[in-house]
């Protein structure tokens, strides 16, 4: 049984022939409207996974500094096409601070190409006050980049505190990051 597209507000009757198997595959075609809900096309290609890149840090990470600093959270990831998105994942260590409460903040850079860098987002502020100068939250945060290109591409953190020095990694933690590249 063959079927065919419908224009709208018709309907299949069902009770007439209710024998044999409808293979979706190579039996059903054509598109749905975007009036009905669909989108119009007439076939899909959806994202992939084009690739991964990961590295995982166990230094001590910390700053005194009240303005933006580099850190030795990185990772390079060349895209395969300019429509690639990346996908940024960063997780894990063990924050604290000493000498009295601190306030950090990250930033997400990113640079093309040795480029230079640039900044994409603050994507943590981490404010740590607790009895014995020591907090242990982790860090946790993804973000999703659009670089149209298909030169290197560095990914880095930097940091800062309001006073007093902030650890965003101490105590024998790991810290990682992963790059994933998305195709379009």
């Amino acid at each position: 049984m063959a079927l065919t597209r419908l224009g709208p507000n018709q309907a299949v009757n069902l009770s007439t022939n209710t024998t044999g198997d409808l293979n979706l595959a190579s039996q059903v075609t054509g598109t749905l409207p975007t009036a009905n809900g669909g989108t119009g096309a007439t076939s899909f290609s959806p994202g992939k996974i084009l690739q991964t890149q990961s590295a995982s840090f166990t230094d001590t990470i910390s700053t005194s500094s009240t303005g933006f600093v580099t850190t030795v959270i990185t990772d390079q990831i060349t895209p395969s096409a300019t429509g690639s998105k990346i996908a940024i994942w960063i997780n894990g260590g063990r924050g604290s601070y000493a000498g009295g409460a601190a306030e950090g903040q990250i930033k997400l850079y990113r640079q093309i190409g040795g480029g230079g860098f640039s900044d994409l987002t603050t994507v943590m502020l981490e404010a740590l006050n607790e009895a014995g100068n020591y907090g242990k939250p982790t860090t946790a945060f993804n973000y999703i980049d659009s670089p149209s290109t298909t030169s290197a591409v560095d990914y880095t953190l930097y940091i800062k505190t309001n006073a007093n020095t902030w650890y965003l990694n101490s105590g024998n933690s790991r810290l990682g990051i992963l790059l994933m590249e998305i195709g379009a």
